[in-house]
C-alpha cells in the first residue's frame, strides 16, 4: 500500500475525530510547552546570573567576608601578596531611613572607598564619585542608586546637590549610581545608597570592623591558589591555631563560577525531569486512546487485510496516526512555551534565550512520545484475525 497514501489518510483521521485529537494533544503540548518554556527562560536566566555574578565576582577577583575584618587584615593580606594589584573594603548594607522633604524610603547603606569605583565595577552615570579628601574628612556626602533617586526626588529630578537625611543624619548628594539591576541574592541594588567607608565606620556606626573586601590579583589562573594564601595570612592575623574553625569566608571567582554553573545544570534537570512527567502522562494517555481506537475499527482493520494490506501496513497507519498527532501537537507545544516564556519575561525583566536545539528536542521529544505510545495498539491493529475482524 502507498505509503503517502497512508500518511494522507492518517491525517484525515485525525482531523475527522478533533475530541479524541484533542485530548491525545494536551499532554504532549504541555510538556513540550514546558520544556521549551523551560529552556528558554533557563537559558536567559543563566545569561542575566553570568552577567550580574561577573559584575561582583569579576575574573580575577577574591572576596574576604568576616565580621571581625579590618583594614589592618587588608593591609596585610596587599603586603605579603605582590600578585594583589588591587583592593577594596565595602562596610555596611544595612538598612536605614532616608528622607528627603517629607519623602522618606527605607534603602541598603554602603560604605565604600576610593578604589571601590573600579575594584567594586560601579561607577556613576550623574555627578562625581568620592576623593581622598572626602575619606579623610569623613565627608557627609552620598551616591544614590538612580531608582531610589527616582523615588526620592522623582522621575525628571535634579538630586546633585540636595541635602538627605540619612537615619536623621544630614548627607548631600554629589552623585548618581549607575544602574545594577537585581543581584543574585533577589535584592535591587539601583535602591542602594553609598557613603565613604570612613563616614559609615565613625559617624553613624562606630566600629573598625569593615565587613567585606574584594582583591584583585594580577594572574587569572592562579585564582584558587591565591585565595588559599589570603587563608593563610589572615588565620595568622585573626590568631587562630591550627584545627580551629575560620572566623572568616573567602570566595574567588573561579569558586562563584563553579556554583553558578552546577546550580544552572541543577535547574535544568528539574525543568527536564518535569516536562519528563508530563510527556510520560501523556504517552500513557494516547496509549489507552489508541487501544480503544483499534477496538472501534476491528472491521476496517478485517476489510483491509481481507483486501490485502500486509500487517506491517496496518500498524504503520496506527503508527502514523499516533506520530502525526504528537508530532503536531509538539508544534503547538512550542508556540505555547515561546508564548509562556515571553509573557514571563514581561513582567520579570528575565531575558528569552531561545535555541534550535531546544525546539529540536521539544519535537524530538513529541515524536518519540507518539512512537512509544503508539507500538502496542500498532501492534495490536497488525495481528488482528481478518477473519474475526469481519465478523
Amino acid at each position: 500500500m502507498n505509503r503517502k497514501l497512508l500518511l494522507k489518510n492518517s491525517l484525515r483521521i485525525m482531523f475527522r475525530n478533533k475530541l479524541r485529537t484533542l485530548f491525545m494533544s494536551i499532554g504532549v503540548m504541555i510538556g513540550v510547552g514546558t520544556l521549551i518554556a523551560g529552556q528558554s527562560l533557563g537559558s536567559g536566566a543563566e545569561q542575566q546570573l553570568n552577567q550580574r555574578v561577573n559584575k561582583i565576582f569579576s575574573p580575577g577577583s577574591i572576596m574576604l567576608v568576616s565580621g571581625t575584618l579590618t583594614n589592618a587584615d587588608v593591609e596585610a593580606v596587599e603586603q605579603q601578596m605582590e600578585q594583589v594589584v588591587a583592593s577594596a573594603a565595602r562596610f555596611g548594607g544595612g538598612e536605614s531611613e532616608i528622607s528627603y522633604q517629607g519623602v522618606n524610603h527605607k534603602a541598603a547603606v554602603f560604605g565604600h572607598t576610593v578604589e571601590g569605583e573600579t575594584v567594586w565595577n560601579r561607577s556613576v552615570i550623574e555627578g562625581r564619585y568620592f576623593t581622598n579628601s572626602d575619606m579623610s574628612k569623613t565627608a557627609r556626602v552620598a551616591l544614590l542608586g538612580h531608582r531610589l533617586s527616582e523615588l526620592l526626588f522623582g522621575a525628571d529630578g535634579d538630586p546633585i546637590g540636595e541635602e538627605i537625611l540619612i537615619a536623621s543624619v544630614p548627607f548631600r548628594v554629589i552623585g548618581v549610581l549607575e544602574p545594577a539591576g537585581i543581584d543574585p541574592h533577589g535584592e535591587d541594588r539601583d535602591e542602594d545608597i553609598y557613603i565613604p567607608i570612613t563616614t559609615a565606620m565613625r559617624r553613624l556606626n562606630n566600629t573598625e570592623y569593615i565587613g567585606i573586601a574584594k582583591l584583585l590579583v594580577s594572574d587569572l589562573e592562579q585564582v584558587d591558589e591565591d585565595a588559599d594564601q589570603v587563608s593563610e595570612i589572615l588565620r595568622k592575623e585573626h590568631n587562630i591555631a591550627p584545627g580551629e574553625d575560620e572566623d572568616f569566608a573567602i570566595y574567588s571567582s573561579e569558586f562563584v563560577g563553579r556554583m553558578v554553573v552546577k546550580t544552572n545544570r541543577v535547574l535544568n534537570v528539574y525543568m527536564v525531569a518535569a516536562a519528563g512527567v508530563v510527556l510520560l502522562v501523556a504517552a500513557i494517555v494516547i496509549a489507552s486512546i489508541m487501544l480503544v481506537v483499534v477496538r472501534e475499527r476491528v472491521a476496517e482493520i478485517g476489510l483491509r487485510k481481507a483486501l490485502g494490506a500486509t500487517e506491517q501496513n496496518i500498524g504503520f497507519q496506527f503508527l502514523i496516526e499516533v506520530v502525526s498527532v504528537t508530532l503536531v501537537s509538539g508544534l503547538l507545544g512550542v508556540g505555547l512555551g515561546l508564548g509562556a516564556a515571553n509573557l514571563v519575561s514581561l513582567f520579570t525583566g528575565m531575558p528569552v534565550i531561545v535555541t534550535t536545539d531546544s525546539i529540536a528536542l521539544g519535537l524530538g521529544a513529541a515524536a518519540l512520545v507518539g512512537i512509544a505510545s503508539g507500538i502496542a495498539p500498532a501492534r495490536k491493529a497488525a495481528r488482528l484475525d481478518p477473519v474475526e475482524a469481519l465478523r
